[in-house]
């Protein structure tokens, strides 16, 4: 995810005086010097650069600048000259965060006392003099620059959260950065639109399985605030979708940002939990409870860890009597878990997914002949307990019927049926069971965590014959809800340039090259395994597209194309050549008839305003063939002519850097280094 970069720096020509006493002053472009120099170093570094004047209109100038200045992850700021604006827009940004500024400056004047001290970056401000002839020697310079600044850019980047660059937090020691979560700007609540938007259509996305749409989205967010926001709630959807290896990177990415989100570290502490890496999962909870000790979901996730460690010491056991007496021998590491499940609830009453496995672990116990605890306080008190998570989960259950949102019904009728079954009442239990996992949007993590916990119930006897009765019931609901776990032993994906246009004056995939980039192609599908049981995802456009579609529905693999545009529009855009040279069109409908078809625009939306349509189609390629390799990896081919630069964004260079950095094989077919 790139970094919003607003910079802040003089508009249109300005006049310079030169340090040189006697030294006439000139004049500078600063929109050139913006658009040559800054903006591609800060693209990079990874960032994302715009200045108000490229801001869409959603309010007064005044406003929208004083919401960017607050809300971006970087504010750059260019001191080359006394310009009260750009010191005003640093007093600002200085005042409201405790990080997140880089002062640049072309070294044509001094710097003023008050940021005197502070670090500035220097770019070579000779390039935009006058005097400066803008011919081809300029243009390597200037490239050069561009790489150089952009690597300062970078590693000043890599260390900027772990300091405090603001000299105002730096000298008034416990001052609280400003709190901008509840901004009521026009241009805050255009943003919180899109971002409502974008969480509607991952929780479309988690209904239907479809965790790369879910990836893919969750890099869409305008701030920092609403990007926390979407992360979370992607992360929570791919725990939904068991992709947890997915949503560990995504709450590392944001955490990379945010450190100090809590809710970010609860998740990620479930996430390593569910991937069986315990002991870390254990160190991030308990990292968050030693900063804010009374966090109820912090206690819930350690509970969560405690529970699943008490269950690893006999879980496997053939012999129920032998699991009965490892459980009970164990039974500190459940009454650790008891006391964590307890603390969350007390903390949050309403928290009736606490409260239940507060009730089902000492039923357990107590049932096994294991102390609860050493003042009997849990044991005695577990019908209050019991009455509360009742109360609670109820209350739930109605408001998510009253507000239309069944798919928040899903735990609270599950709870109540758990309630149920301890309480004896099968029936009602497996009738509460069911009306949770047919809830709209039930997720195969909700089901399978209801299996997991009355499989808990059955392998220690604490009714085994109800619990077993209930699972039963549950298990055939699996063909209901989303289905996201890997259904192919192989991922292969593709792109590439197009079969070149006959106006397309310098060559790089000639037509007459077709069959010779056929037969390399197909090498590379080959080594890479595709065949029956493969995943073939790629584009739509004529050349590397179609031939890649081709190939691997001849060897057998699933084909699914995910279309930048429409197919009418993908006809017009990026099949179809003149006279239908090739037969392209046919082709592609041949494609769309066996293949799995989706469409960006009706799967995703629109994208950001800052982010090329044909760049987030590589992205979502990429994402879906990730996430359908669940961990295993997926291979990458690539027609490509090698040019660094040349197709613009969204073109085969950018999905070249991107694929080869998360590709565990990647191939490389040059059409102009074959022979016809």
């Amino acid at each position: 995810m790139r970094a919003r970069a607003f910079v802040s720096m003089p508009f249109g020509t300005r006049e310079v005086s030169s340090l040189a006493n006697g030294s006439p002053s000139f004049t500078v472009d600063f929109d050139e010097l913006y658009e040559a120099l800054i903006a591609p170093a800060l693209r990079e570094a990874g960032c994302e650069p715009f200045r108000a004047d490229e801001e869409p209109g959603a309010g007064d100038i005044r406003t929208d600048m004083f919401f960017e200045l607050v809300t971006a992850d970087l504010v750059v700021a260019d001191i080359s000259i006394l310009n009260a604006n750009v010191f005003y827009e640093l007093g600002v940004r200085h005042g409201v965060a405790e990080r997140g500024v880089f002062m640049i400056a072309a070294g044509w004047s001094r710097r003023p006392f008050d940021v005197g001290t502070e670090r500035t970056f220097r770019y070579d401000g000779s390039l935009f003099t006058p005097s400066a002839e803008r011919n081809e020697e300029w243009q390597g310079q200037l490239a050069t620059e561009v790489k150089r600044l952009g690597t300062v850019f970078r590693q000043a980047l890599a260390v900027d959260a772990q300091t405090i660059g603001s000299p105002v937090y730096q000298t008034l020691r416990g001052l609280r950065p400003a709190d901008w979560s509840a901004i009521e700007t026009a241009r805050a609540k255009y943003f919180e639109g899109i971002l409502d938007d974008w969480q509607a259509r991952v929780r479309i996305a988690r209904r239907y399985g479809r965790a790369g749409d879910v990836l893919t989205l969750a890099r869409d967010a305008p701030t920092r605030y609403h990007r926390g926001k979407l992360l979370i709630e992607a992360a929570r959807s791919l725990v939904e979708l068991k992709q947890f290896d997915v949503a560990e990177s995504v709450l590392l990415e944001l955490l990379d940002s945010d450190p100090d989100n809590v809710e970010a570290r609860c998740v990620l502490g479930l996430v390593l939990g569910r991937l069986g890496r315990t002991a870390e999962a254990e160190q991030r909870i308990s990292g968050v409870l030693e900063e804010r000790p009374d966090h109820p979901e912090a206690h819930g996730a350690l509970g969560r860890i405690h529970k699943d460690e008490w269950r690893s010491m006999w879980s496997g056991v053939d012999d129920l009597d032998e699991r009965r007496l490892i459980a009970r021998r164990s039974a500190a590491q459940a009454r650790l878990a008891i006391r964590s499940y307890r603390r969350a609830h007390l903390r949050d009453l309403e928290s009736y997914y606490n409260g239940i496995n507060v009730v089902g672990l000492t039923d357990l116990l107590l049932d096994l002949g294991a102390p609860v605890e050493s003042s009997g306080a849990v044991a005695e008190g577990i019908e209050d307990v019991i009455a509360v998570v009742r109360m609670a989960a109820t209350v739930a259950r109605q408001r998510a019927y009253d507000s239309g949102a069944d798919d928040e019904s899903v735990w609270p009728a599950s709870t109540l049926g758990e309630l149920e079954l301890l309480g004896g009442e099968t029936d009602r239990a497996v009738e509460l069971y069911l009306e949770a996992v047919s809830a709209p949007g039930a997720t195969l993590f909700q089901l399978e965590s209801m299996l997991m916990q009355l499989s808990l119930y059955a392998e220690l006897g604490l009714r085994g014959d109800a619990a077993a009765e209930v699972a039963e019931a549950l298990e055939p609901m699996r063909k209901r809800v989303a289905q996201p776990a890997p259904r192919h032993a192989n991922v292969v994906v593709c792109s590439g340039h197009m079969i070149d246009a006959p106006e397309r004056p310098d060559p790089r995939f000639p037509p007459e090259l077709e069959e010779a980039v056929r037969t390399r192609m197909r090498q590379e599908l080959e080594a890479a395994g595709t065949g029956p049981g493969t995943l073939a995802i790629g584009g739509g456009a004529r050349g590397a597209d179609i031939i890649f579609g081709e190939l691997a529905v001849e060897l057998g693999a699933d084909l699914r194309m995910l279309l930048a545009l429409p197919p009418s529009e993908m006809l017009a855009k990026s099949v179809r050549l003149p006279g239908d040279a090739g037969g392209w069109v046919e082709r592609f409908h041949r494609l769309l008839e066996r293949a799995e078809v989706a469409v960006q625009s009706e799967r995703l939306g629109d994208p950001p305003a800052d982010m090329d349509l044909f760049s987030r189609t590589n992205l979502w390629i990429l994402d879906t063939a990730r996430v359908e390799a669940a961990g295993r990896g997926f291979s990458t081919i690539l027609v490509w002519d090698e040019q660094p630069t040349g197709d613009g964004p969204g073109g085969t260079s950018d999905f070249a850097e991107k694929a080869e950095r998360m590709s565990k094989r990647f191939a490389i077919v040059n059409p102009v280094k074959l022979e016809v």
